[in-house]
């Protein structure tokens, strides 16, 4: 969990954005000129960059992706001056995905561990670089869809967003899903850039290929439909998949060559897998723990725990009760914040609220019975004044009647202080690049992958191996260590 400076400000604004989308996905286009799209896109670049762990501090890796980057503008498929600046920055976040702005395309670092070649991002790119020719993104940005990043406590309230969706929501409810008519033109405009400059084009369907694949493990592993986050805004039909390969054997895809693989391979061996346990905190049993900002907390027996950029979710599967945790900075009481700014950007009155404190400092409590779409819930929220102007937040949603208050305030009574030493973070898992030897076979190389179940499931999708299909030896595969 990534806490940033700008959360509470965010979380004021929150519903009347969550307001403004419904309200204007129904409207066409505003006529947003390249000016003012451009002028958007760099207002909201900060947001995007905090919210999804800040740009990758990997230099080397960076400038690579940034050469891929650079070959597809300047193919003669994309001659228009919009393009020619459009900024790349690789997130530091785990989550698979990518997305665009005026001026902006974005990959995260989930992503490249994902892919298994230079064409396959450069089909990701290319896609991207299509929604911004298309216009698609400036659309999207007239319409009023930048919603502010506060608003997963509305999703939760709303009962449209069940908890795996709400891992992702808090950074990511201003990106709604692309048409299927954009996501043809976005593909096809993606397509025609790679084959231009000299990728393979197949290396499109080959990643979505893999992305499908990697999503219903997920799925399968969560006991639930799961889609990661580049799947919740890029629908990923089959008939998608089709059209992106049919249009890459029309230019000649399939030979091979193009695809850069090898060397795809050395430059994101050893790229940090997963969250890094210091920076965005980790989740052991029913412990939160966040290193980086020195704190920790348990959540009630039967709760699972979720770690995300921008929050932390808990989700009982027996009840349906569900917490948000996240921080905001606010020189107001916790009192104040609670019957102020957090009622009012969460629509339901919590007034008034009550003092308590928490590990030795204020805090406050604020309840309420509410009307949502699943029926009646009980809400409770609790702000807890850490230090300075850093203030820790804990929303609670239940059911009615079906959780105990106590139950949510023993967990905020856990918020504790914890030291690096303390904290005995795990190591970080990074990709490790090897070379299949002779006798390896997909489920010897698997068993050194740092998972505890499905660990051949996860090298062969990771790979882009077939479940049938054995190894080579002399061939470099991706294990996570």
């Amino acid at each position: 969990m990534g806490i940033f400076k700008s959360a509470f400000r965010k979380l004021m604004t929150g519903a009347a954005a969550v307001a403004l989308v419904a309200c204007a996905a129904t409207g066409g286009p505003l006529g947003l000129s390249d000016q003012q799209g451009l002028a958007l896109g760099a207002q909201e670049h900060p947001k995007i960059v905090a919210a999804f762990g800040g740009e990758l501090n990997d230099p080397q890796l960076t400038a690579y992706v940034q050469r891929i980057h650079n070959k597809l503008i300047a193919s003669s498929t994309a001659p228009s001056p919009e393009l020619q600046n459009i900024k790349l920055t690789v997130l530091d976040s785990p989550v698979v995905n990518a997305m665009a702005l005026p001026g902006h395309v974005y990959v995260t670092r989930g992503l490249l561990a994902l892919a298994n070649s230079e064409a396959e991002v450069a089909g990701v790119i290319g896609h991207e670089i299509g929604h911004i020719h298309e216009r698609h993104t400036a659309e999207r940005v007239s319409r009023g869809n930048l919603a502010g990043l506060g608003a997963a406590a509305v999703a939760i309230l709303t009962g449209e967003q069940d908890m795996a969706q709400l891992a992702g929501q808090a950074a990511q409810l201003y990106l709604m899903k692309f048409s299927r008519s954009q996501e043809y033109e976005a593909d096809l405009v993606g397509v025609r850039i790679m084959a231009d400059a000299g990728y393979d084009p197949i290396g499109q369907s080959e990643f979505l290929d893999t992305l499908g694949k990697w999503s219903a493990l997920e799925s399968r592993i969560a006991g639930a439909e799961r889609p990661p986050e580049f799947l919740s805004t890029h629908p990923n039909t089959p008939e998608r998949v089709r059209r992106a390969a049919e249009e890459a054997q029309v230019l000649g895809a399939g030979s091979g060559e193009g695809r850069n693989r090898e060397t795809y391979l050395a430059n994101i061996d050893g790229l940090l897998y997963g969250d890094d346990p210091v920076k965005q905190g980790f989740i052991r049993g029913r412990d939160f723990i966040h290193p980086g900002i020195g704190i920790a907390f348990s959540v009630p027996a039967g709760f699972e725990l979720q770690n995300s950029s921008t929050a932390v979710l808990a989700r009982s599967s027996q009840t349906g009760a569900q917490m948000q945790f996240t921080g905001a900075n606010s020189a107001d009481s916790p009192q104040a914040i609670i019957d102020g700014a957090l009622s009012q950007s969460i629509g339901v009155d919590l007034k008034p609220s009550r003092a308590m404190t928490v590990s030795g400092r204020p805090a406050a409590v604020g309840t309420a019975r509410a009307n949502t779409q699943g029926g009646a819930a009980d809400v409770a929220a609790y702000v807890v004044k850490w230090q300075g102007n850093t203030n820790y937040i804990f929303l609670w949603v239940a059911p009615a009647g079906s959780t105990s208050q106590s139950t949510f305030t023993s967990s905020v009574q856990s918020l504790r202080p914890i030291s690096l030493q303390a904290a005995n973070p795990p190591p970080a898992q990074r990709i490790d690049v090897v070379t299949v030897q002779r006798n390896d076979t997909a489920a010897s190389l698997a068993g050194y992958m740092a998972f505890d179940q499905y660990k051949e499931e996860r090298f062969r999708i990771l790979n882009a191996i077939d479940p049938n299909e054995a190894v080579r030896a002399g061939e470099r595969v991706k294990l996570v260590r």
